[in-house]
């Protein structure tokens, strides 16, 4: 057995597949085939059932796989405190961040990051913040930026910003936005309020947040539009074609500053929790730990504008 054999079960269990499994781990089919029948004779159980032509696992093999899990993790920690020994020690930093906040959040913080880093890789991931979470679950990523993780055993959530939501709406509605507004410049979502809603699938936390805006409200919005990408929103949005929900960091996306106004919601003060979310149980290494020590300087600045 080899280090090799646990990643290649594990990819297996992710594909359920072994070809997609195979091209995942850029192997032939019988090699991998091969592999593990040669594991499965070697400890005496068979690791995987075919049940409707799909892969699953057998109770041995669940067994097999959280031992794998373990072992793996315990593996990279040992290799990360022996590099950070290393005075060449070159590191990778799996980064999750939703596409949006990466392009306000990352330029200021990986200047300062690489004026002082050397030896470091960075994979910066792009996603919902829904798929962050299960990548950083399925160790696939070191940190990422997200709301709090609802396990607190397993994993830290450093809290480093409060994030209202805002209504973005196109410039060329402010007059008309005008008679919706409190004294202290709050927007109130009311009956005569016909703009179009530009929404966001439930899947997107803007989404969810979106319909409990509209249930504090009591409004029923007029919807023409519903997307899965809040990019594409404001797109639309600047574009006249409706109006939107927005979290607060787009307030300082240069792109927009000429087409959009953002107003704070009257009867919606909520505001969303932005945190730096990584496994309690690994090894952070000195690359990170720098990373990390940037991040909690730089974000609450932003948010103080």
């Amino acid at each position: 057995m080899n280090w090799n054999q646990l990643q290649y079960v594990l990819t297996i269990v992710q594909e359920k597949n072994i070809t997609k499994a195979a091209q995942k781990l850029y192997l032939s089919q019988p090699s991998l085939s091969m592999s593990l029948k040669n594991l499965e004779e070697e400890l005496g159980v068979e690791i995987f059932e075919r049940k409707k032509g799909v892969l699953e696992l057998t109770y041995a093999g669940e067994l097999f796989c959280h031992w794998a899990e373990d072992s793996l993790r315990s593996k990279q920690i040992l290799s990360d405190q022996l590099s950070d020994i290393s005075s060449n020690a070159r590191h990778k930093i799996r980064l999750g961040i939703s596409p949006h906040r990466s392009l306000i959040l990352l330029p200021d913080v990986l200047t300062d990051f690489y004026k002082t880093a050397d030896n470091c890789d960075l994979q910066i991931v792009e996603e919902p913040t829904y798929l962050l979470r299960e990548m950083l679950e399925d160790d696939q990523l070191d940190l990422i930026i997200d709301v709090p993780h609802s396990d607190t055993i397993n994993y830290q959530s450093e809290l480093v910003a409060r994030e209202q939501t805002l209504l973005a709406a196109p410039k060329a509605m402010d007059k008309q936005l005008q008679k919706n507004l409190t004294l202290d410049g709050s927007l109130r979502l009311t009956a005569d309020l016909k703009a179009p809603f530009i929404l966001l699938t439930e899947k997107q936390i803007i989404g969810q947040i979106s319909q409990r805006i509209f249930e504090t409200s009591n409004f029923r919005p007029l919807t023409s539009i519903t997307c899965s990408n809040i990019d594409t929103a404001l797109t639309l949005v600047a574009r006249g074609l409706g109006i939107c929900f927005a979290p607060e960091v787009f307030v300082w996306q240069e792109r927009f500053a000429d087409h959009i106004s953002y107003y704070p919601i009257n009867n919606y003060r909520d505001t969303r929790q932005i945190c730096l979310v990584y496994r309690k149980n690994h090894y952070l290494n000195h690359h990170l730990l720098l990373l990390l020590d940037i991040f909690r300087r730089k974000i609450p600045l932003l948010y103080q504008h």
